[in-house]
């Protein structure tokens, strides 16, 4: 009883809106039709009886009206000419307007889904099928009636005869003004339907109310004044490319919902227009620049919503990027941090026990020295002597490894050009040359991290052009400036060896110290310089963390 109740309320409404709209439309702008078409669409097809005797009924009660208006009553109803008249004219349509939303329901498009290119290319392509399907039942009407004619307002006008030389042309007119008319009005209703029937195209609808109330709305009261004020007039065509332009830059504002009701509004400034003014040119050629503009607006329109849910997805995956990048080189930095200080706590330990107990061990073994020579076994202390002295050298070179003392002592700059970096070219016969360029104070600025990271690349990489380049020079280049709040520390290591790109990628070196420099918010390129590589770094540290 409940399902009864909602049917005959649903039909009420669809014989209450269809009725009025019926009465004030005319052939090439069957808003009925995209009524229809949209109430078929969003309501569920256990509804659809209830829609196509609603219809039915509407263009009943429509068709005595204008039986009575234009003066013509038929022996059928007192409007058709006969039974099969009635058929074609009154209960088919409706039925065939369905064909294009049993289209999109195959196509799965429907209005609560997000309005897409593809989606709004198939409710064209739909609405198209529809006004086909309608179009041909019209034609076999008038063939069947044996008249052709059109309809303004509730008024049948311009009843012609089907005889003549003519009758080809007149059937073409006829079908592409039918056309036009059913294709306009499903394109101007039904995206219409889907933005009011779904609460999920709600928002932002208030702002495109407002500049429709506020822009579009006198833009088609001026239309419609200065078209009237000179009809015939070439004028309008003018006034008709504005109009286009207002729809247009509405569509880019608003997206689709702003070219549905900017085509809506041009579309009822031209019937209106056509309905008591002189327009200049047929109506099929004003049903064919709304049919193209809405078409294309509504096309346009959902490009520019595409674009931008595109361009919200895509800085929305930046700005996610940008924080796991964030979270990345925090977490790197962190374990660096817990790196040096691991490092400087075992140096200190290297320091503290095997130093120390070396040292005691080497005075030991001198005191016991005259005790050694005066036994005969000279070679036994000298071999522990220097035993001691190896493991020396040794420990100093871990110690070295795990934190340069240097570097703590004289800085970055001076433990590059004056410490073992140096020493180690030095000795393997190269050339050295060392520079700094920019601000020098900064360098006391860098964070021990940074600092430790920095001469680690160009240990790395001057140990590389030492072992495997087979250079005579090697240049190292600072250079140090601020930039954007932050410490810009660029490092440039040189040669003129061998050695090329694709022999340091393979170094476990180099990746160590790429780990490095990406952790802490830098590059590191590498380039073949013919002869010899140049390994360009870069170390950023925010000026926020100078300890």
């Amino acid at each position: 009883m409940r399902e009864f109740g909602l049917g005959v309320l649903v039909m009420a409404a669809v014989v209450a809106v269809y009725v009025p709209l019926g009465l004030g439309g005319f052939f090439h702008w069957t808003v009925t039709n995209g009524v229809l078409f949209t109430a078929l669409w969003c309501m569920p097809r256990r509804m659809w009886p209830w829609l196509f005797a609603g219809a039915i009924l509407a263009r009943t009660i429509n068709s005595a009206f204008i039986s009575t208006t234009s003066g013509d009553p038929g022996t059928f109803l007192y409007y058709w000419s006969g039974p099969m008249q009635f058929v074609l004219g009154n209960i088919l349509e409706p039925f065939l307007l369905a064909t294009g939303v049993l289209l999109l329901q195959q196509w799965r498009v429907s209005p609560k889904d997000p309005m897409s290119l593809d989606s709004m290319a198939r409710i064209h392509i739909a609405t198209a099928l529809s006004a086909m399907a309608v179009v041909s039942k019209d034609l076999a009407y008038v063939l069947v009636d044996g008249r052709i004619g059109d309809m303004r307002l509730d008024r049948i006008v311009d009843m012609e005869p089907l005889v003549g030389p003519s009758l080809g042309a007149m059937l073409a007119a006829f079908m592409l003004k039918n056309f036009l008319g059913n294709f306009i009005g499903c394109i101007l209703i039904v995206p219409l339907g889907a933005w009011i029937s779904e609460p999920a195209h709600y928002s932002p609808s208030k702002p495109i109310i407002t500049s429709a109330i506020r822009y579009l709305l006198p833009t088609m009261a001026l239309y419609l004044v200065l078209s009237l004020s000179r009809p015939g007039s070439n004028l309008g065509e003018l006034l008709r490319l504005l109009l286009m332009v207002a729809v247009v830059v509405f569509a880019m504002r608003h997206g689709w919902r702003g070219a549905a009701v900017s085509v809506l509004v041009a579309s009822i400034a031209i019937a209106v227009e056509e309905h008591v003014g002189l327009p200049v040119y047929t109506p099929m050629r004003l049903q064919m620049f709304i049919a193209i503009t809405g078409a294309m607006a509504l096309l346009f329109g959902v490009t520019v919503d595409d674009m931008r849910r595109s361009s919200a997805l895509l800085r929305q995956a930046n700005a996610e990027a940008a924080a796991l990048t964030a979270k990345l080189h925090a977490s790197a930095l962190r374990n660096l941090q817990a790196e040096e200080r691991e490092r400087r706590r075992l140096a200190a330990d290297l320091h503290d026990e095997f130093g120390q107990n070396l040292t005691a061990l080497q005075t030991h073994l001198k005191l016991a020295q005259r005790d050694f020579v005066a036994s005969g076994r000279t070679a036994v202390v000298d071999n522990l002597l220097e035993l001691t002295r190896n493991m020396r050298r040794n420990i100093g070179a871990v110690l070295e490894s795990l934190r340069p003392a240097a570097l703590d002592e004289l800085g970055l700059y001076a433990s590059i050009e004056r410490g073992q970096i140096r020493r180690l070219v030095e000795e393997a016969g190269l050339e050295f040359d060392a520079h700094l360029e920019g601000d020098a104070r900064l360098l006391s600025m860098l964070a021990p991290v940074h600092r430790h990271a920095a001469y680690r690349v160009v240990q790395e990489a001057v140990t590389n052009v030492v072992r495997h380049a087979r250079a005579s020079r090697c240049e190292v280049r600072l250079r140090i400036n601020l930039r954007n709040d932050a410490i810009w520390l660029f490092i440039h290591v040189s040669d003129d060896g061998i050695g090329g790109v694709d022999g340091m990628r393979a170094n476990n070196g180099l990746t160590n110290i790429f780990d490095r420099v990406v952790a802490l918010s830098g590059s590191l390129k590498l380039a073949d310089m013919h002869p010899g590589l140049r390994v360009h770094a870069l170390i950023r540290q925010p000026f926020a963390e100078f300890e």
